[in-house]
């Protein structure tokens, strides 16, 4: 979590962590239709014995934290960010894509899902390192506020029924922002607040990610496409706008 050097770590990061998503979940949706479900949860279990072998290689001195009084904290303009963009990319804008793609395929709805969250890591694998070195080169925040309003834009018009490219857009300008966000909290938090920052941010995210799939079997049914995904392009631009805003206040300060 050290400012120097984040972006491009984060990014090297995103796409290791990628690689695993974008094997399992083809294969896993073969397998689910081949053997049925129950042997993925066999698999899961298997996997999770390794992984709880390999932590035991992580340091076990703990970080540094800053005292604190309050357990739950509002979001700043970052973590704000963070909750809108799970809400919008992870939750809308798949669901939505893998909707689409299953209506116009015709095919398997578990494998298209599969198939189409694969991609959506295959982008990150190969895209999450160039954001790393496009924040290095021109600063995580100016990247990341550029890259949301691209993204706005390719939401537009992907509910405009610019399904293909929209959507294509929408991936790659999300692999590219992934890297930055860390980078963000990185330089706006002192060492003491740092992990607990991330932490937050990581906790807000989530949520968003996880109202969002929720928000699209209430809204898609019933709502215009262009309705929605214009309205979550509007709240994608203004969350992050308000990042640059906090960072003038604090310049002033």
């Amino acid at each position: 979590a050290e400012p120097l050097g984040a972006a491009r770590r984060t990014g090297r990061s995103r796409a290791v962590i990628a690689a695993g998503p974008m094997l399992a979940l083809p294969l896993g949706a073969l397998l689910s239709v081949e053997y049925g479900p129950r042997v993925i949860f066999y698999l899961m279990c298997v996997t999770s014995l390794i992984g709880m072998w390999l932590a035991l290689g992580l340091p076990s001195a703990a970080h540094p934290m800053a005292a604190s009084t309050r357990r739950f904290q509002w979001p700043d303009s970052v973590a704000m960010w963070s909750f809108i963009e799970g809400l919008t990319l992870d939750g809308l804008f798949i669901i939505g894509l893998s909707l689409l793609a299953d209506h116009l395929l015709q095919g398997n709805a578990v494998v298209v899902a599969g198939t189409l969250l694969a991609l959506r890591y295959v982008s990150e694998l190969l895209l999450s390192p160039l954001g790393g070195v496009a924040a290095q080169r021109w600063g995580a925040t100016r990247m990341l506020i550029v890259f949301s309003l691209m993204t706005s834009i390719a939401l537009i018009g992907f509910g405009f029924h610019w399904l293909i490219v929209g959507g294509a857009l929408v991936l790659i300008l999300r692999a590219l922002q992934l890297p930055l966000v860390v980078t963000v909290i990185a330089q706006r938090h002192p060492d003491s607040g740092r992990v607990r920052a991330l932490a937050g941010n990581a906790v807000w995210r989530d949520i968003g990610a996880g109202i969002g799939p929720l928000l699209a079997g209430f809204l898609l049914p019933v709502a215009p496409s262009e309705w929605v995904y214009g309205g979550a392009a509007l709240c994608l631009a203004v969350s992050a706008l308000a990042c640059v805003e906090r960072k003038k206040i604090q310049t002033n300060k």
